[in-house]
């Protein structure tokens, strides 16, 4: 964005959340959102600063972007003030780059300026403020700060709602993230909610059996085994292993997890020849 516009060990496969290419593909655009100063004008001190924060970006050098983020933030607090909209923007720059250097403990102050001034000039609900609050619940949620995280998401939702489809991806993404965070808050009601919302937008998709699927599937059924819905714990067990099954191979640890996963629930809700067959298979392996 410009200055000048305005556990079951799952975590990492449950969700879509940024990789590392999805943080750089995030930081490109903003540097594609880059509206320059006109030839007449003496660009301001920050304004030069940023445009070396651009270069650094396009280079993937993302030490030195970060620290000429920082300086042109510091320089337009200075020259235009804290609560600028083009301060704000240069907050969250700030903190989107920390955040894709894995400092998310240092992203977490410019975010939180970066979503304070984005609200005082565009009020609580605009949809402007989604990035800073999404990104400030990732950054939580990197943390481990549960329950913080998850405000932030749920916010970042409902203002997104009220111009998209509930279907559209980045409303899925959230979900993803707030399901983990409901795992690790051992919410199970609102972890079978999201999931079970996560679980219809995937369904909308190109591909209904990809293996991000199966990965919510594991966690709608741990959900549903801590609420004690044996049928539905066994439902979707049988789902994600049937999904797992078409991208794995028994050598792989994620699908062994699984199998080690479902033959424990299955013993817990019946099933004891499910169970078997699943140890039989890990014992084979193993052999």
């Amino acid at each position: 964005m410009s200055p000048n516009s305005d556990r079951l060990g799952y975590r990492e496969r449950v969700t879509l959340r940024d990789s590392t290419l999805g943080g750089l593909l995030l930081l490109v655009l903003l540097v594609l959102a880059t509206t320059a100063a006109p030839a007449s004008e003496e660009k301001p001190a920050y304004q030069a600063s940023y445009d070396r924060y651009k270069a650094a970006l396009l280079e993937r050098d993302f030490e030195t972007a970060l620290i000429h983020a920082r300086k042109s933030h510091a320089l337009a607090v200075d020259a235009i003030g804290l609560r600028s909209p083009q301060t704000g923007v240069l907050a969250y720059n700030l903190g989107a780059v920390r955040y894709s250097l894995k400092r998310y403990r240092d992203a977490v102050p410019a975010l939180e300026e970066a979503l304070a001034t984005y609200t005082e000039n565009n009020g609580p609900a605009s949809e402007k403020n989604f990035l800073p609050l999404r990104k400030l619940g990732q950054a939580h949620l990197e943390l481990e700060n549960w329950e913080t995280a998850e405000r932030h998401l749920v916010r970042a939702i409902g203002i997104i709602e009220e111009t998209r489809e509930r279907t559209d991806p980045q409303i899925t993404e959230i979900l993803l993230d707030l399901t983990e965070i409901a795992r690790n808050l051992e919410h199970a009601k609102r972890m079978r909610s999201y999931a079970m919302r996560a679980l219809y937008n995937l369904h909308q998709g190109e591909n209904p059996k990809a293996l991000e699927v199966g990965h919510v599937y594991v966690s709608l059924a741990t959900a549903e085994m801590l609420l004690g819905n044996a049928s539905g714990t066994n439902k979707s067990l049988d789902r994600a292993i049937a999904i797992y099954e078409i991208h794995l191979t028994l050598e792989d640890p994620e699908l062994r997890a699984l199998y080690a996963f479902a033959a424990d629930a299955f013993d817990q809700t019946g099933r004891e020849s499910a169970a078997r067959k699943y140890r039989r298979r890990l014992r084979e392996d193993e052999g």
